[in-house]
């Protein structure tokens, strides 16, 4: 008898099943949801060409392979592997049409009139798509600045050139992780503060942490030592958010990082951008170009990590230093410090090729926590559901 497929509707997770329960009742493994097995299962096939067969071989090679590396990641993280995740699930919704009404209610969420109950929570993966739209206006306006540059030679332009290029990425990137945290209690307001304030505290504090370093005599590392001194920089800035109440989910926590390290990107791009510009406006236009196309793998997912890993440990509780002890959190911390040091240190591939690898691995480690906080938020529901 054939196996068939099964797509659990409520967190995606697939699992196999005899072909005999198409149309029954059957419960995920998983969330223990319980849904009807439909026709639109895949059946295992029986036969195929040899060539179809081979390269259908290599592809489960490969998937196994990539499972399996990121089964490693995840243990070593301490978070759950990933199960019934799909990239192309994921961003099923980027290319379809929405309308500006749509994307206006996106961001009018987070007052207390307008943060859902938990009961009206939808805990199955998200399926964002207001980053993406966010992206091609961005780009479009920077190409724009672009071409009147390129035409005018105007200094006028040369600051929105600047700006419009050091946020346009991150801040595209940001909006995904707000789109992801699904139980919708932050307000926009809460993001752009965020974001210039967690921002600038962050820069200060780094610039005050390389002259500790420097004391230190660790300028054998070379850049590297940005790892050491950035990222507790950024996490430090965390802390200004960390004594409200209702932020208390693990999404809230990776939101509120990637708040902080979208701010630290920006403004640290920004003043590359500025300092080239003095001297060399084309260098500029490229390093421009190339940091934003970069910035989601780096300050951006490595700091969104860190605030999930706190948000774990802290939960409701108010904040105490020794919550950053916690095998919970020194983990995921460990593994952002040293793709930190690992992205500034000398070693490279060619075509980004390095910074590529490591910004996979750090999306393999926030995909679970995604994972994770979803999870959070479907016990709740079904604790409050058994009240």
């Amino acid at each position: 008898m054939a196996i068939i497929t099964l797509n659990c509707p409520e967190c995606h997770q697939q699992f196999k099943s005899d072909e005999s329960f198409q149309g029954q009742d059957v419960q995920c493994p998983s969330c223990k949801t319980i849904f009807t097995a439909g026709h639109s299962a895949t059946e295992t096939p029986s036969g195929n060409s040899s060539d179809a067969k081979h390269a259908q071989e290599k592809t489960s090679e490969a998937q196994r392979i990539a499972s399996k590396l990121g089964n490693h990641l995840t243990d070593l993280a301490g978070v759950e592997k990933l199960e019934g995740f799909s990239l192309k699930e994921l961003f099923s919704e980027v290319l379809r049409k929405h309308n500006r009404e749509e994307i206006e209610e996106y961001f009018t969420v987070g007052a207390s009139s307008t943060t859902p109950s938990i009961d009206d929570v939808e805990t199955a993966w998200p399926k964002p798509w207001v980053f993406f739209k966010t992206f091609l206006g961005a780009l479009l306006i920077y190409m724009l600045f672009l071409a009147g540059w390129n035409e005018f030679r105007n200094v006028n332009l040369i600051p929105g050139l600047i700006i419009v290029g050091s946020f346009a990425v991150p801040v595209s990137t940001l909006i995904f992780f707000f789109e992801v945290n699904v139980r919708k209690n932050i307000s926009l307001y809460q993001i752009i503060r965020l974001i210039f304030l967690g921002g600038i505290l962050s820069l200060i504090t780094s610039l005050i942490l390389f002259q500790v370093t420097d004391g230190l005599r660790l300028n054998w590392l070379g850049a590297s030592v940005a790892g050491l001194v950035e990222e507790p920089a950024k996490l430090l800035a965390l802390l200004t958010v960390t004594s409200i109440a209702k932020y208390r989910y693990r999404l809230n926590g990776l939101l509120f990082g990637a708040a902080v390290g979208t701010g630290f990107a920006a403004f640290e791009s920004a003043g590359y951008a500025l300092r080239l510009g003095l001297f060399n406006t084309d260098l500029m236009k490229d390093m421009i170009m190339v940091r934003g196309m970069l910035s989601p793998f780096a300050h951006i997912a490595w700091t969104a990590m860190c605030g999930a890993a706190l948000w774990r440990v802290k939960g409701a509780d108010r904040f105490s230093f020794s919550m950053v002890r916690d095998a919970r959190f020194l983990r995921i911390f460990g593994i952002v410090v040293i793709l930190h040091m690992l992205w500034n240190s000398p070693l490279h591939i060619p075509f980004y090729g390095k910074y590529l690898f490591l910004g996979v691995i750090a999306w393999v480690v926030i995909f679970a926590l995604i994972q994770d906080g979803l999870k959070e938020l479907r016990d709740e529901k079904l604790k409050g559901s058994e009240m």
